[in-house]
């Protein structure tokens, strides 16, 4: 792709999702091409009802706390909520909407967010952008519409660092994967000095967020099967606390964790906004994680956005194997896993020499997810 200035229009969910990790997911690559010198907007056209708004057909607050979002990031004109309670456009007029889709480069649909709709196939290169592997693949293996709709973009990429390799279980399509990586803005994410030994251990996790896909006669289910791993780590590593942001969990499975020793706290409470996410990361000692079953038994290689962003800001990560091992270095600043004996050592390695992994975990961030480096690739490949 040619590196002149280009308009690019990023699609996401931070209107329709209300999270703070959310925001930080979609919020970099806006942030990042912008300082990479582009003209970029951010796009939420999702063609869904807001899910966090004050009755079930009002979005007024989805889309004031999407317009404060933008604002406090410098890019309150840089941004098109196309509302599907009102139907109307939001950010920009509807005239000033159909003239930057028609003199767009590039329209970027991270994790397939956004319908796609006549005034986006005009775009010359329209990437669908896969940040949920395996899942993705099934969705368009078994489903023709989603099948038809993947054809509809002249580019695909994948949060699957393995999706290519032999031993790799995504299915097979007509589409070639293009490897990609969470861009991360470092500059949002300095590092502040955590020598603090009563700091937690912390992670972020969905418990359950949907029921097993069926693919190829086996069922692929999410992170509340891989828990089990790692439960028992604070009743062996008695000196460090372990603290869980997790929501929509049953009586049975709260007692259950509690009782293993970790310290179960409400993610609207300690990360509902993206302030209230970065300071949970910052007050960590490090990030204790696992993935969904899906992404371990399919060999994806999959990596957390979440993690890379413990990274930047100096906070080691041990995290479940993916098969991500064989793309990031392992064993400084990050750490993974296979079993309990495994993700034990890691803990008590990172307790004896925090300072030293610390800086780790930085550089790491500064070499494999540094937004000019991820974003500078994509429109290598493209």
């Amino acid at each position: 792709m040619r590196s002149e200035k280009l308009t690019v229009l990023v699609g996401g969910y931070i209107g329709l999702l209300h999270s703070g990790g959310i925001v930080w997911d979609y919020i970099q690559y806006l942030l990042g091409f912008l300082e990479m010198g582009h003209d970029v907007y951010y796009l939420e056209d999702t063609m869904c009802y807001p899910v966090c708004c004050s009755t079930g057909d009002d979005s007024y607050s989805t889309i004031q706390r999407l317009q404060t979002i933008m604002e406090e990031f410098g890019v309150g004109d840089r941004w098109i909520y196309r509302d599907e309670v009102t139907k109307n456009i939001y950010g920009k007029s509807e005239e000033e909407y159909i003239t930057i889709c028609r003199k767009a480069d590039i329209l970027i649909n991270v994790s397939w967010a956004n319908v796609m709709r006549e005034e986006y196939l005009r775009i010359p290169v329209r990437i669908l952008l896969d940040s949920d592997p395996m899942f993705t693949q099934i969705q368009i293996h078994t489903k023709q519409e989603s099948l038809e709709n993947a054809y509809l973009y002249t580019h695909h990429f994948s949060f699957g660092e393995n999706i290519n390799s032999p031993d790799c279980l995504v299915p097979t399509s007509p589409f070639s994967w293009i490897v990609t990586r969470q861009p991360i803005c470092l500059e949002y994410w300095p590092v502040k000095d955590n020598g603090d030994r009563k700091k937690p251990y912390t992670t972020v996790m969905n418990w359950n967020a949907g029921k097993p896909l069926e693919y190829d006669g086996r069922e692929w289910g999410q992170k509340n099967l891989t828990f089990p791993i790692i439960l028992d780590v604070p009743a062996e590593a008695k000196r460090e606390t372990f603290t869980m942001a997790v929501n929509k969990l049953s009586e049975d499975d709260h007692s259950r964790l509690t009782k293993a020793g970790w310290q179960i706290v409400l993610p609207d409470i300690v990360i509902g906004d993206y302030q209230q996410y970065q300071s949970f990361i910052n007050d960590s000692k490090a990030e204790i994680s696992v993935a969904k079953e899906t992404y371990v038994k399919a060999n994806t290689g999959w990596f957390s956005g979440r993690s890379a962003c413990y990274l930047a800001a100096g906070r080691p990560v041990i995290t479940q194997d993916t098969c991500w091992s064989r793309y990031y270095p392992a064993g400084n600043g990050l750490f993974s896993f296979v079993n309990k004996s495994e993700a034990l050592d890691a803990v008590r390695e990172i307790s004896a020499n925090w300072k030293h992994h610390s800086k780790s975990a930085r550089e790491i961030a500064e070499s494999f997810f540094d937004h000019r480096k991820v974003l500078g690739d994509m429109l290598k490949a493209i």
